[in-house]
């Protein structure tokens, strides 16, 4: 059974984003509003997924233990970097 990559590699980005704000928000985005963070946050998210959709990664069909590997792979960097 295969899967394309859309889902899993957007929770991915989510997860792995999610993870390296929560650890360096302070360093990266100094004295900004919490406003202004969401929405940089948002808007990096958009821009990986925006490239990955012109260049068709997003399109890839892979095996589904693969994409729920990356599922988990996304959590799990969140995860650490709290």
């Amino acid at each position: 059974m295969y899967w394309k990559l859309r889902i899993p590699l957007f929770l991915f980005i989510i997860g792995t984003i999610s993870g390296l704000f929560q650890r360096y928000s302070e360093i990266i985005l100094v004295n900004t509003s919490y406003f202004i963070k969401s929405a940089i946050f948002i808007g990096l998210i958009g821009i990986i997924f925006t490239i990955f959709e012109k260049s068709k990664i997003n399109e890839m069909k892979v095996h589904i233990t693969i994409g729920i590997g990356l599922i988990f792979l996304g959590i799990f960097i969140d995860y650490l970097m709290i």
